[in-house]
């Protein structure tokens, strides 16, 4: 679109004077974001980086190897398949004229055999974010009907866009390079310069309009600040931000915040007082959790079966009314699959196997929430929960509340099918 107000026309201007990325910034960025990659045949042994290949004698099948060529270290990879692309994303900090800018940076890797890998790299958004939190948005166009949301057109220009609340705006950087200038107001806002895995642009857009976000990072509550912006909860429900100003002065670091807020609605359901220190404050808070966690279990089956089997056809009536658009995703990869929870039973059996609240905090009652089951050859591994709002992954968790030795591929798993779970999101619209 075209610049028409004088902000707009001051961040065209702004764009215009910023300085060219460098060949050194990408290339530390190249080393950083994207491992080095060998293929192992029968009898030899493909350098992906350099492009040599040499044979040896050994056919035992090995995970890392140090090329005779380049000396580079490479991790054996089984993920080839006539080439092997991969595309990541790093963001340069800086500011100009009382706008934080954010400039984002996407780059490839091809490899073949045979040959020296081919790096790319160009500048894709830049974000501009004023002292009041609102930002703008200088991109490149992309693939109107491509199924991922980044689809770039490489030979576009950036320019200002109408809608800065979209999908890219959410991307996660895997690396921020070192050199960093901030505006005075962020570290007036409790900026410091760490990012406790929040997208940067996120991060300061939040804590300059948002005064929760701005408490949270002063009093070092990373953990629920990192909570908070993934959820509404706090200010749609005021029990949870009271109780976090009774941590707060009590100097109690919530290190846990969803395994922390599912504990303070089952002190809410028990009655308890939850402006007391002595209950929002545990010094373990797992323990008291699952106490409080078996016993709702056990007052849930004191209940008749009659009323057990009225309740849950109730509650299976709405939560199918809400949620079947969803119904039928299925994700698998290698030995892992991951459904959607279709009934309230697999949510009550789901809690049983894990021992946590999925079933008893009525997870299947949250409206802005997916819920997914995770199986490992067959076997229940963890459940993930989705946000329906900006289609994050909130958590994925194990038995007794832990993440499993499969948490990373599982979630990587997800990750790679959340364009699927929003298609089906269109389609209820």
């Amino acid at each position: 679109m075209k610049p028409k107000t004088a902000t707009e026309l001051k961040i065209v201007e702004l764009s215009k004077n910023l300085p060219l990325i460098t060949k050194q910034q990408n290339e530390l960025a190249f080393t950083k974001c994207f491992d080095n990659y060998a293929i192992q045949s029968r009898k030899s042994i493909f350098c992906l980086e350099c492009g040599h290949n040499w044979r040896v004698s050994d056919t035992t099948k090995l995970k890392k190897v140090t090329c005779e060529k380049c000396s580079k270290t490479l991790v054996i990879t089984e993920n080839y398949n006539n080439g092997l692309k991969e595309t990541d994303y790093y963001q340069i900090i800086t500011a100009a004229d009382k706008f934080q800018i954010v400039r984002m940076v996407c780059i490839s890797k091809t490899m073949r055999k045979n040959c020296q890998s081919f790096h790319f790299a160009h500048e894709v958004m830049q974000i501009f974010i004023d002292e009041t939190g609102k930002s703008r948005t200088m991109s490149k166009n992309v693939m109107g009907l491509s199924h991922y949301y980044d689809q770039w057109i490489v030979s576009s220009e950036l320019s200002l866009k109408s809608n800065d609340n979209n999908s890219r705006f959410y991307l996660i950087p895997s690396f921020i390079q070192p050199n960093k200038k901030v505006s005075p107001i962020l570290k007036r806002n409790g900026f410091k310069g760490k990012f406790f895995g929040i997208a940067p642009q996120i991060l300061f857009k939040t804590i300059l309009s948002d005064s929760i976000a701005e408490t949270l990072l002063k009093a070092n509550q990373h953990d629920m600040l990192y909570y908070h912006i993934r959820n509404t909860s706090l200010k749609s429900k005021g029990i949870y931000w009271n109780a976090i100003k009774i941590c707060i002065r009590n100097n109690y670091q919530i290190k846990d915040a969803k395994l922390w807020i599912d504990y303070i609605d089952l002190l809410q359901h028990f009655m308890k007082d939850i402006r007391s220190p002595k209950y929002v404050c545990p010094l373990n808070l797992k323990k008291a959790h699952d106490k409080l966690m078996a016993k709702k279990v056990k007052e849930i089956w004191k209940n008749t079966v009659e009323e057990n089997k009225k309740q849950i056809g109730k509650n299976q009536r709405h939560y199918f009314k809400a949620k079947k658009q969803f119904f039928g995703l299925v994700f698998s990869e290698k030995n892992i699959s991951i459904n959607v929870i279709e009934t309230i039973k697999e949510f009550l059996e789901e809690g049983c196997i894990h021992n946590h609240c999925v079933f008893t905090n009525e997870y299947y009652k949250k409206q802005n929430s997916l819920i997914l089951s995770a199986k490992v050859n067959g076997v229940h591994a963890e459940t993930i929960q989705i946000s329906l709002e900006n289609l994050e992954i909130l958590q994925s968790r194990g038995k007794g509340n832990k993440a499993t030795k499969y948490n990373k591929e599982i979630i990587k798993l997800v990750s790679k099918n959340l364009p699927n779970i929003r298609a089906r999101m269109k389609t209820a619209c």
